[in-house]
């Protein structure tokens, strides 16, 4: 079965590079500007088996929108992915401890998202 992800930055550039890469990896791909726009889609779409959520948005940033993500059971067995240029270990920490299941900083390759799903969906 296809698995679904919703890649959501408001940089396109940053958008278009993780949309080429997940559907080399057989993804289909679904993409937001904003933590706005991505609360929005997730109410009003078919469900998502991943969500790439940029930590730092003008708008709402990506550890609220993972907060209000994980308050909706109906997410419940979402993955979402910290996908930020934000290094540092206390970061990642504080990232997993907020919910997210994994972090990915930018920016990425093929490799480093290929091991991030991997970690996420073993044998897919």
């Amino acid at each position: 079965m296809e698995k679904r992800v919703l890649i959501v930055d408001d940089v396109s550039l940053n958008r278009m590079l993780a949309i080429a890469f997940l559907k080399k990896l057989g993804w289909k791909t679904f993409e937001v500007d904003g933590g706005s726009a991505a609360i929005a889609w997730l109410g009003s779409n078919a469900a998502v088996d991943l969500v790439l959520l940029d930590i730092s948005m003008p708008d709402l940033n990506g550890e609220d929108v993972c907060l209000q993500i994980r308050a909706n059971p109906d997410h419940a067995a979402l993955k979402i992915v910290a996908y930020t240029a934000h290094a540092a270990s206390a970061d990642e920490e504080r990232f997993l401890a907020n919910g997210f299941d994994a972090v990915l900083i930018k920016p990425i390759s093929i490799q480093s998202l290929t091991d991030t799903i991997s970690g996420l969906f073993p044998g897919h």
